[in-house]
């Protein structure tokens, strides 16, 4: 076999034991709260017809996208992106649902990057879709069960909160292409100076130079509103930050949330409030998302709608760079048996479980070999039924 055939595809990995315990921790411990918050798992397929993404996402680049294709030759994409297929299912199968609906998934998604880029192409993502709301209350809904979240990851963190209207306020006021508009988009979403000190345009007096500055805690919202001037739907866009700022400091969140008035985000679905999640030892934001109130009348059902995805592969390796990792698990003992000894074997095995004790039957025809696997595997009791006796075995 080539040896090219035995590696991963570029943008993947295979998770060994521990890595892949913390990946189902880590999870399961986003899942219990987004649960105990009333949210119900949802799973969409993997594969979904590429159309659905070329329709509705215009922010995903085809290149970007995996495809394949059916037995009739119909053209899919392995799925890219969670919401979109979750805003499909709320649109057809729970069209006729009550709203509002609560939704939470743990699944991945796969994107094409560039070679070499060291980026992962398969991710594990982890998140809510709160459909049918709008209006602060379901905005700190979401910031709230974000903020949660995060805190069972252990790890510092900060949440920062911004708003896409204030952006595409104070760009509306230029003349600017829409080339442009995604080109500036993209260098104040990456707080790009160079870039933008370098776009040959008139930016009206610098005001988008200035955005990616625009970051901090409650001194942040006086130099927004002194940019933003007289643009009322840019200060209406803050005044929405400002308020929910202030009621999340005083409902105790105040040490995790930050501001950022340059936020937009990728995608350009988002309508509103948009979050985004850092922890210590992550180099990328590993929390994103925002309102999208918009996304949904591309299937022809016009509700509000606000989440996040938490990317669970960066939340893992921040894990692991702090040493976090689940502890190793050994088995308590490992008993021997023959065939007329089989039953009392199982009888044993189960009476040790039921105490919560990790017990298992040996695999192998010799004792000596059964007490070689135990001394490789750190197993410090061999309970050897075929002759009644049981010993440790370092």
């Amino acid at each position: 076999m080539q040896k090219q055939n035995m590696t991963v595809p570029e943008g993947t990995r295979d998770l060994l034991y521990r890595e892949a315990e913390l990946y189902d921790s880590v999870s399961m411990n986003f899942e219990r709260v987004y649960t105990q918050m009333g949210f119900s798992r949802i799973c969409t397929p993997a594969v979904e017809n590429y159309e659905l993404f070329k329709a509705v996402n215009r922010s995903l680049m085809q290149e970007n996208i995996y495809k394949l294709t059916d037995n009739t030759g119909r053209l899919l994409a392995i799925r890219p992106d969670n919401t979109t297929p979750i805003a499909r299912v709320v649109a057809t199968k729970l069209r006729n649902a009550p709203l509002v609906q609560k939704l939470c998934y743990n699944q991945h998604i796969y994107r094409v990057n560039s070679e070499n880029s060291g980026m992962r192409n398969e991710i594990l993502q982890s998140g809510i879709e709160l459909v049918g709301a709008g209006g602060i209350k379901s905005d700190l809904l979401c910031i709230m069960t974000a903020l949660d979240a995060l805190k069972t990851i252990g790890l510092n963190f900060k949440l920062e909160i911004g708003h896409v209207g204030y952006f595409n306020a104070l760009i509306s006021k230029m003349s600017l292409s829409e080339e442009e508009i995604m080109d500036v988009r993209s260098f104040v979403e990456a707080k790009n100076f160079v870039s933008l000190n370098m776009f040959d345009k008139n930016l009206q007096n610098d005001v988008i130079r200035k955005l990616p500055l625009l970051y901090g805690n409650e001194e942040v919202f006086a130099e927004a509103e002194t940019l933003a001037g007289d643009n009322a739907e840019a200060l209406a866009a803050l005044d929405y930050v400002r308020e929910l700022y202030t009621t999340l400091c005083g409902a105790g969140y105040g040490e995790y949330i930050m501001v950022d008035m340059s936020m937009v985000h990728k995608f350009d679905y988002y309508t509103g409030t948009v979050i985004r999640g850092y922890i210590d030892h992550a180099g990328e934001p590993v929390l994103k998302g925002g309102r999208y109130d918009k996304l949904l009348e591309k299937f022809d059902y016009d509700v509000p709608a606000t989440g996040f995805a938490i990317n669970v592969c960066a939340v893992a390796d921040a894990l692991i760079k702090s040493g976090k990792l689940p502890a190793e698990k050994h088995s308590y003992a490992v008993i021997f048996y023959d065939t007329d000894s089989l039953n009392a074997a199982i009888e044993l095995m189960n009476s040790y479980r039921e105490r919560g004790l990790t017990c298992e039957l040996s695999a192998f025809e010799t004792l000596a070999e059964t007490e070689e696997y135990a001394k490789a595997m750190n197993i410090e009791t061999v309970i050897d039924l075929t002759s009644g006796k049981d010993g440790d075995k370092a």
